[in-house]
């Protein structure tokens, strides 16, 4: 029963450990051929261990059948064939290929997802640089009206709260710096489309209704005050007759209209080389 049990094993060890040796390396090479590095390693070191256990079946027999059977006795005086060599050195070869190989994908595929991070980054930055463009247009068309006393008394709905579409653009300017100074770049492109309709509704309103809604007095005192305030700002009449049309424009304004601060600021501003010191507004 040992002799027969000695030719298996030789029979299984010689069929058994190259079938284990090509099953790991062909498993191995068409795991690591789909990207799957990890169970690339996995069948080649199931290969390995195959390759291990079909070895050494003769020794394995011997730890089983103890002293009640006659195992095979080893012989040390031979050496490893070169077969014996290339069944172990192959696979464990192969192995240590596609370790390496797996590391240069995985530093690869790292590398191509620092880049499309960047990327994503970079594209985020142009888009948010793009919205706030759009934004800094709007911001810039009001203040440039809120500074602008003659564009005030032309469309002065614009900046009057009580006006809807007044209201309404304040409210969209508000939301859009609350989002600017946040994170979520769809939040503010969405606040950024709003304020962009909201200011081409309220400047269509006020360019439409002008000083339509005044009564008919207040009206004519806009009008004259309007022609007086050029004349302050003309650099070309005397200092006397721009500081005298400087304060008849203001005096008759009256309780009509408020003046934006920006607008008076600006006012005091262009016209102090004309103004005197006691004539501030």
């Amino acid at each position: 029963m040992i002799a027969e049990w000695a030719e298996w094993t030789e029979w299984l060890v010689n069929l058994g450990v190259p079938a284990a040796a090509i099953a790991g390396a062909v498993g191995g090479f068409h795991a690591w051929a789909r990207g799957e590095v990890s169970a690339a390693l996995r069948a080649l070191g199931l290969g390995l261990l195959g390759v291990g256990v079909l070895s050494n079946l003769n020794t394995l027999w011997g730890w089983i059948i103890g002293p009640a059977g006659e195992p095979t006795p080893v012989r040390h005086d031979e050496t490893p064939s070169v077969l014996s060599w290339l069944l172990l050195g192959v696979p464990a070869a192969l192995a240590a290929s596609f370790a390496v190989l797996g590391l240069v994908r995985l530093g690869r595929r790292r590398q191509g997802e620092r880049r499309s991070a960047r990327e994503a980054a970079d594209a985020a930055q142009a888009r948010r640089h793009a919205i706030e463009s759009d934004h800094d247009e709007v911001t810039d068309a009001y203040g440039a009206y809120l500074c602008d006393v003659l564009a005030v008394l032309d469309r002065p709905t614009l900046d009057d709260v009580t006006v809807p579409q007044t209201a309404a653009l304040l409210h969209a300017l508000d939301a859009a710096d609350d989002a600017r100074r946040g994170v979520d770049l769809d939040t503010y492109r969405q606040a950024v489309s709003t304020l962009k309709t909201a200011w081409r509704t309220a400047d269509e309103h006020a360019r439409k209704t002008g000083t339509g809604h005044l009564s008919a007095p207040d009206r004519a005192a806009v009008t004259k005050a309007r022609r007086l305030f050029e004349k302050a700002l003309d650099g070309r009449g005397s200092e006397h007759e721009r500081q005298a049309a400087h304060a008849k424009a203001r005096a008759l304004l009256g309780d009509v209209l408020t003046l934006p601060r920006q607008a008076v600021a600006a006012v005091e501003h262009q016209a102090r080389p004309a103004i005197s010191k006691g004539a501030a507004v």
